[in-house]
């Protein structure tokens, strides 16, 4: 059965979790769910797991009488603390895996929903840093489909970005740049994801008979970090740039969902050095419209 079947509209409900950002951000994301939108009740939580806006999301799906919802977190990897607070927000875990993300909402808003008490040691900079949470109300059977990680797809929205800079891939080396989480062992995850990425990409280049890449490096720049380690991805992105001027171009990729500013910051640490760039995220690709309906047909 279809993703877009009608006859299977009136059953199952759509929660699309995304970072957001400006309106130009948001509506991307929910450009490239418009086939979703059309055929089920679908729902947006913005934010890192965000207590307010999943729960009232989850409010309006069951005000629709579905009677399972299928949770889309439609974020570059899977290893991140914030899949796993939504997790056990959506009761999927007995207990939080990490401290609780902050929170940007109205304070009153986030205790009346969250029955979380918080003092002005909670709040900084227009901040909520809540010391613990509670699940959401739900009543509803909820199944969460992957992250984008290593999909195919994403894959091909990546050599294309390449492939509008390259020249000569066979002197090339590639740099492909995601945000990457606080903590080591979700980095390391995230950086073999991104590994498999560049294996797909130089997979196709041969299937296609042409030139592989002389080299694809993945990493991130982990700009929530503490400064060590965020000084430290620094220097190591800078220092693959500039070993890859020695012996032919480079070109740097940005691993972002949709275009915000972020995804400059790459560009701008950059400075001083040798490289091609576009700043092109994944959004806008219609191609994005094809990974949330294999999403949730998966489920169905």
């Amino acid at each position: 059965m279809s993703a877009t079947d009608p006859k299977v509209k009136s059953k199952v409900g759509i929660l699309i979790m995304a970072h957001g950002g400006g309106t130009t951000w948001n509506s991307m994301v929910q450009e490239a769910a418009k086939p979703l939108m059309e055929n089920y009740p679908t729902e947006f939580a913005w934010g890192m797991a965000n207590f307010v806006s999943i729960q009232k999301a989850i409010l309006k799906l069951e005000a629709e009488k579905v009677d399972r919802i299928i949770v889309i977190p439609l974020f570059i990897s899977k290893h991140s603390p914030i899949l796993r607070q939504a997790e056990f927000l959506l009761g999927l875990r007995d207990e939080l895996a990490d401290a609780p993300m902050p929170v940007m909402h109205y304070t009153n808003e986030f205790v009346e929903m969250s029955g979380v008490e918080l003092d002005e040691s909670h709040k900084m900079h227009n901040m909520l840093f809540p010391p613990t949470l509670n699940q959401v109300k739900i009543h509803t059977p909820g199944q969460f489909t992957d992250a984008l990680d290593d999909h195919p797809i994403v894959a091909a929205i990546l050599r294309d970005r390449i492939l509008a800079l390259s020249e000569d891939p066979d002197s090339e080396t590639v740099v492909l740049a995601a945000h990457g989480p606080n903590g080591e062992e979700d980095n390391t995850e995230w950086v073999k994801s991104m590994e498999s990425l560049a294996a797909q990409i130089q997979k196709d280049q041969n299937q296609k008979g042409l030139m592989a890449f002389r080299n694809i490096l993945s990493l991130t720049v982990r700009d929530d970090a503490p400064k060590p380690v965020h000084d430290q991805a620094k220097q190591h992105l800078r220092a693959l740039v500039r070993q890859g001027n020695t012996s032919g171009n480079v070109i740097v990729i940005p691993v972002f969902l949709s275009p915000g500013g972020r995804e400059k910051s790459i560009a701008e640490r950059l400075e001083g050095l040798e490289f091609k760039w576009s700043g092109d995220t994944l959004l806008p690709d219609e191609r994005l419209r094809d990974f949330l309906i294999e999403s949730v047909e998966e489920f169905l």
